[in-house]
């Protein structure tokens, strides 16, 4: 069998699984999703916390025990309904279609425009207490969801000629530029994660807002307000990067959080998304700060096998939504080189021998004896299902 074959025989596999359930799943966070946590939390945010991360990283599945309920999640729909675009461009097989329809459909239906006044979207079906004491709920949007919608808004507009979903993706720009975009006293502009973060600058929240809005340049007529805002959001994210190639994960009230992991190739991902639109100022700087990034992300993030460190330096345990986002950078950064592309097949082939369940879906987490196997749907199956799609992409051409 070829490798092009295994990577398809792994997506139907994956397909199958995640259809049968009807896109229903657990999420690593949705601790707070049961009742029964919920009242022995009694509304303490530590008691929420801790009990979030003991349901996250606790090895035995207990969510069937704990009544933590199962969800469709908005982000994971989001990417679901990108893969399912890329396999019907690459196939046109009309069962892919039929699910975009359903994704993008189910996607429109839960917009919040009615209560911010532009369509957005939050992440999740639960409530999430995240270990800075912050809340997120099903009715608080962010960037990474609603950029997300963006790109699969945009994208199916053309695939069924409907403006409305072309319509709600500009909407939904409007809301990344009226109440995401600010402009810190040192003139850089960045892009809030919520509309409530205020100073709090997350550097991947910035890149994801600067590949929705690239997406919407791509298949439009030349926008200068456009153009303006994601030269000024690139110039930042050039900025933002170390001496070494990496990226910070954030920055408040002059505390700089280092998390290295899948977040920087979220960041390259979107640059490489920018590089057309470059000015002549620009692409050099451009070009060399990915050229920069992807080495560190290659030497530093990730083993000859292709297995990627948690948290860099630390190895343990092989997560699968780094090696989901290795995946789709390093086969986008296929354009600088083919040793890339054919890391991106490494990381593939050692995830799908590794990580993949003989049912269809993928592990949560690989330690060194011993494997989590909860099946999470948007950590492991949705950002896995639009990694081998996006690889299949670059073989069989974009979209």
């Amino acid at each position: 069998m070829s490798f092009n074959q295994e990577i398809f025989k792994s997506f139907d596999s994956l397909y199958y699984w995640v259809k049968k359930g009807k896109f229903c799943g657990w999420d690593p966070y949705d601790a707070l999703n049961s009742n029964s946590i919920t009242k022995l939390c009694m509304g303490s945010p530590m008691l929420e916390i801790l009990a979030t991360q003991f349901n996250k990283y606790s090895i035995i599945n207990l969510r069937p025990f704990l009544g933590v309920k199962k969800g469709i999640d908005v982000k994971g729909m989001s990417l679901f309904s990108q893969a399912f675009l890329k396999m019907y461009n690459i196939t046109n097989d009309d069962k892919y279609k039929d699910d975009l329809l359903e994704g993008i459909s189910f996607l429109k239906n839960k917009s919040l425009k009615s209560k911010y006044g532009y369509d957005c979207w939050a992440g999740h079906y639960y409530n999430y207490r995240s270990a800075s004491k912050n809340i997120l709920t099903p009715n608080i949007p962010d960037i990474i969801t609603t950029s997300n919608v963006i790109k699969v808004a945009i994208d199916s507009s053309f695939i069924f000629e409907r403006n409305d979903f072309k319509d709600m993706g500009m909407n939904a720009y409007e809301f990344l530029i009226n109440s995401l975009l600010k402009k810190r006293e040192n003139g850089d502009y960045y892009m809030m994660y919520k509309p409530s973060d205020g100073d709090k600058v997350v550097v991947n929240a910035s890149a994801e807002g600067l590949n929705a809005i690239c997406r919407i340049m791509s298949s439009s007529e030349k926008n200068n307000k456009m153009h303006e805002i994601t030269e000024k959001i690139t110039n930042f994210l050039l900025k933002s990067q170390k001496s070494d190639g990496s990226w910070i994960y954030s920055e408040y009230n002059g505390i700089i959080r280092n998390q290295v992991d899948f977040h920087q190739g979220f960041i390259l991902d979107s640059l490489i998304e920018y590089l057309p639109f470059a000015n002549n100022e620009q692409e050099n700087d451009l070009i060399n700060c990915i050229k920069k990034g992807a080495e560190f992300y290659r030497r530093n993030q990730f083993l000859d096998d292709g297995r990627c460190h948690f948290r860099y330096p630390q190895l343990y345990p092989i997560d699968i939504h780094n090696q989901a986002q290795g995946i789709i950078t390093f086969s986008k950064l296929g354009f600088l080189n083919d040793e890339y592309l054919e890391f991106a097949k490494k990381i593939a082939d050692w995830t799908i021998h590794n990580m993949q369940d003989n049912s269809g879906y993928f592990y949560y987490q690989n330690y060194k004896f011993f494997t989590n196997k909860t099946p999470h749907m948007r950590w492991g199956q949705a950002w896995m299902m639009l990694a081998l799609a996006t690889h299949l992409e670059q073989k069989y051409g974009k979209s």
